[in-house]
């Protein structure tokens, strides 16, 4: 029990809170044919639009109703890594400059907290450095897009992100603008 100060004058010195705890979610696999849940963080609003677009477009839903995603959005690391703790995702898509944790620091919590069952990461940024590119991959991203990009560039890699399909070797994208 957690135990907050009373109010003061009271006569007692501490009262219980109520126990808050984060909803558990479960999303079947799109292989089983229902809904696979996405976070998408991103600190511009009107790249976050467009990310989900393309995320929406990479999963066939609009072919296959069957194929649904859940997308819950971030515009910061810190209410991304609520989301992740709640939701569990297959899959986080995230700038790496952000408030809060930066997205190398959520990538290191995902594979701390989740180990080898952690959700795949995609970094679509603006970071063009080999060095963050390097430690991204190296420490479990599954791809790094550089901005800018062309939609259908990134609709392929998260098409094959979504279905699973390993793309270790072609970890590393620049769009061809």
């Amino acid at each position: 029990m957690v135990s907050v100060p009373a109010i003061p004058g009271s006569g007692q010195t501490k009262v219980p809170a109520p126990e808050v705890s984060a909803p558990k979610v479960s999303a079947p696999k799109i292989d089983d044919g229902g809904w696979q849940t996405v976070v998408v963080v991103e600190p511009d609003p009107e790249a976050r639009t467009r990310l989900v677009r393309i995320l929406r477009e990479a999963s066939g839903e609009a072919k296959d109703p069957s194929r649904r995603l859940a997308i819950h959005e971030a515009a910061n690391g810190n209410v991304a890594w609520t989301l992740v703790e709640t939701v569990k995702p297959d899959l986080v898509v995230s700038e790496i400059l952000l408030e809060g944790l930066s997205g190398m620091q959520l990538l290191r919590r995902l594979g701390e907290r989740y180990e080898k069952d952690a959700p795949r990461m995609l970094f679509v940024t603006q970071m063009s450095n080999e060095v963050d590119r390097y430690w991204a991959l190296r420490n479990g991203a599954a791809a790094f897009v550089i901005k800018p990009y062309e939609d259908e560039f990134l609709r392929d890699r998260s098409t094959k992100l979504l279905n699973k399909v390993d793309i270790s070797p072609e970890g590393t994208w620049r769009s061809d603008i």
